[in-house]
């Protein structure tokens, strides 16, 4: 560190002396300067001894009252000059990232919920705040409560968080977990199927770091059997597409709206489901922009209805129509 930083950090070179002084050097007089900046002379002439104190040296010729500025005053006019503007530069960026309608807010999201939930959420802020911007984080739950703790987002889309986590929530959607087998299974279509009814089929899992095999693996258990794994993957998409192509059987949340190449989706007996919610970590002081975006969810402030009763909208291009991950499963069987 040098003898400057030494000294800046002990006297505290403030953005107000900055600006003090750059008028000073406007006007070299400084009972005009007091006066523009409202303040008394003998404040902005001790500023200005603290100033030259912490510099070494001198920044004003003095000629009786009248005052010149010297060469290092014009060399740190300069560079005062872009402080200031760089540290004004830095409030207005903080202020826009903050400001409530203008703001940015660090959205964290489980892979499941990206093409429904996420979109949906987004297009009701927007629509009562529409300079409002996102920067969106897509994970799984371990990292989305780890994103959390570390100030990295502000707040996830995700599962209740596991016990002991600091992380509050707040639940909006439940999904419904439906068995799921490709359409021209000859299970497809036999009524009343149990995850039991399928012990002897390969299964397409997902892989043991994410949540959803957890739930899995203690459904399979419950029904008395431990599945043959012939695939895992970590992605959603992934595991819907093998089943779709006839390599397994499994067990997946009930999409938002069907592909023409998804699986056969049968509900689970008894009915199960995956509640999914909003995650914040209270500890940090939030942003207007996080806080409002809470506000939202939590209380539904502003919003047409409450977003955990409004349906999806009806997909379209020739896509079957979407439905409610909680009303059910999709596409009939042997469809």
């Amino acid at each position: 560190m040098t003898e400057l930083m030494r000294q800046e950090h002990h006297h505290g070179m403030e953005l107000q002396t900055l600006r003090w002084f750059l008028t000073l050097c406007d006007t070299e007089n400084m009972r005009d300067t007091a006066a523009m900046e409202g303040i008394n002379q003998s404040t902005l002439s001790r500023a200005l001894a603290r100033l030259e104190a912490d510099l070494g040296v001198e920044l004003f010729h003095r000629h009786g009252r009248r005052l010149a500025v010297n060469r290092f005053g014009l060399l740190f006019r300069e560079h005062a000059a872009r402080a200031v503007d760089e540290l004004r530069g830095a409030r207005r960026r903080i202020d826009a990232l903050a400001n409530p309608d203008t703001g940015l807010i660090r959205l964290g999201f489980l892979h499941s919920v990206g093409r429904w939930l996420v979109p949906e959420i987004l297009r009701d802020l927007r629509a009562v705040t529409p300079g409002i911007r996102f920067e969106l984080h897509q994970g799984f739950a371990r990292e989305l409560f780890t994103w959390l703790a570390q100030g990295d987002i502000d707040a996830a889309l995700v599962t209740p968080p596991p016990e002991g986590n600091a992380a509050r929530w707040h639940p909006l959607r439940e999904q419904r977990l439906c068995l799921a087998l490709p359409v021209e299974h000859p299970l497809a279509a036999a009524p009343g199927l149990t995850l039991a009814d399928v012990r002897d089929e390969p299964f397409v899992a997902f892989a043991p770091t994410t949540d959803l095999r957890r739930v899995i693996d203690r459904l399979c258990e419950e029904a008395g059997f431990e599945p043959v794994i012939a695939f895992e993957s970590e992605e959603i998409a992934t595991v819907r597409g093998l089943i779709g192509a006839g390599l397994g059987v499994g067990v997946l949340p009930l999409p938002a709206s069907l592909e023409h190449d998804d699986p056969a989706y049968l509900p689970l007996v008894p009915a199960q489901h995956r509640p999914i919610g909003l995650a914040w970590d209270p500890l940090p002081t939030p942003t207007a922009a996080a806080a409002l975006f809470v506000e939202h969810l939590v209380t539904g402030a502003r919003l047409s209805e409450p977003l955990s009763l409004r349906p999806p909208a009806a997909a379209d291009g020739g896509k079957r129509p979407g439905r409610p991950p909680g009303s059910g499963c999709g596409r009939p069987a042997g469809s």
